[in-house]
């Protein structure tokens, strides 16, 4: 069975306030024409279709459309998970209509019992071609509820049971009912989770094999959102062995769980913080058979807008910026960038640099500077820890200041300050005349 895995798409998102709708559609049409290309007969997203529970209509839109462009495709199975982004009601309301289509979507582990998550894919004859088991991104307390009003307490009275220990249950459980499904056919199952998985690969740029789910996780621009709970981290002893392949969601970049060629997260097609400016982008063309290790191709997602991170002295970003100029006047592409000033004097970004970035083919999303540097003279944290005393006003300018990234005496961090205290007093004010 051929299919192509990809997740995290998060659909409407707008990272520092960039319109993505342009790219998201451009990847959209790209993938259409590479599931034709490669022959998939389904489609697996595992999860996080969208960036916010209640997305726009204009990420709905594309959603819809493009499911219903599939219709035109060899591709005759379509299996939808929820994420953590996500709002399982959302996904879940028009699933039996797409199911006509044969798009199964499983929004949310809510309401349902086993053999809901069991999914029969069939090729454009009707014949078997596999079985999915489509498990959604859930919260600790869905799970244990789900087992209490499912199967009873059996699970979750046990000595020693946790919210891993039912994890591992349900994936159990459904596996077990996707082997009575297949019977004596010669046909993989597969299956799907949004989760964090231990023992990662780690950032899949080039060859890198460093880092782990923590300090992917854990990433201060990587658009990945918490999971809340004691799911975290699972490790690969929860997906049963015997499974031909396991599509996973929620870690943005391609990675296999524990070195095993059956367990992978695709990634996200999209650089969803600048930090992962630099990482290529995949979905996974899977072809996977029974008891057989899958063959995998990574497929490269083309850029369509592109996204820059320099860190340096403010020599070194000057010259990166003039180096991106020119590249950019030889092959023109939307980019945006984000500049991080890491050593030198504390100086203001927005003037150092305004001859670079003035009228260029880029924009700059971002100027910040280290904490490092922000410690230097006249900053909020070297105030604080001097012998001076400062009056209440003076740590507030010197906090402005230390946000605005500008000296304490400049205008605008006076002008900034008078205006608070100016809001300030008429608040103030008016809360004593309504007393």
């Amino acid at each position: 069975m051929k299919f192509i895995h990809t997740a995290d798409w998060h659909l409407g998102n707008t990272m520092h306030d960039i319109d993505r709708t342009r790219e998201t559609g451009a990847f959209l049409e790209w993938l259409k024409t590479e599931i034709a290309t490669v022959g998939a007969e389904a489609l697996v997203i595992a999860g996080d279709i969208f960036d916010v529970v209640n997305p726009s209509n204009v990420a709905k839109t594309q959603y819809y459309k493009f499911l219903a462009s599939l219709l035109t495709t060899k591709c005759s199975n379509v299996v939808v998970i929820g994420g953590n982004h996500d709002s399982g009601t959302l996904l879940d309301a028009p699933a039996e209509i797409l199911e006509v289509l044969n798009i199964k979507v499983v929004g949310s582990i809510n309401n349902r019992c086993i053999d809901d998550f069991v999914v029969e894919l069939k090729n454009g004859d009707g014949q078997a071609i596999g079985i999915c088991c489509a498990v959604p991104f859930m919260r600790n307390l869905e799970l244990e509820q789900f087992y209490k009003s499912c199967v009873g307490d059996r699970v979750g009275d046990e000595d020693g049971a946790n919210d891993e220990d039912l994890l591992k249950h349900l994936y159990a459980d459904v596996y077990r009912r996707a082997v009575e499904l297949r019977g004596n056919r010669d046909i993989p199952i597969i299956a799907t989770g949004h989760l964090y998985a231990s023992n990662l690969s780690g950032r899949d740029s080039e060859s890198v094999e460093s880092g782990t789910a923590e300090n992917v996780a854990n990433a201060v621009d990587d658009g990945v959102r918490e999971v809340v709970g004691t799911l975290g981290n699972v490790d690969i002893s929860t997906f049963p062995s015997e499974l031909d392949y396991v599509a996973l969601g929620h870690i943005h970049y391609t990675s296999m769980v524990a070195k095993n060629p059956k367990v992978r997260y695709s990634g996200s097609p999209f650089v969803m913080g600048f930090d992962e400016a630099n990482c290529k982008r995949y979905v996974l063309a899977i072809d996977a058979g029974l008891g057989a290790a899958p063959i995998v191709e990574k497929i490269e997602v083309p850029k369509t807008v592109r996204f820059e991170q320099f860190k340096g002295d403010i020599e070194s970003l000057k010259r990166s910026l003039r180096n991106l100029e020119t590249e950019l006047l030889l092959n023109p592409m939307e980019t945006y960038v984000d500049l991080l000033l890491t050593s030198g004097k504390f100086v203001s970004l927005n003037d150092a640099l305004e001859a670079e970035e003035s009228g260029k083919h880029f924009v700059v999303k971002r100027h910040r500077i280290s904490r490092d540097i922000l410690r230097g003279a006249n900053s909020f944290d070297d105030c604080v820890e001097s012998t001076k005393q400062y009056t209440k006003e003076d740590y507030f300018r010197m906090l402005i200041a230390s946000n605005a990234q500008e000296n304490v005496d400049d205008d605008v961090v006076k002008n900034q300050y008078d205006k608070f205290i100016s809001l300030f007093n008429e608040a103030v004010a008016k809360a004593h005349e309504n007393a």
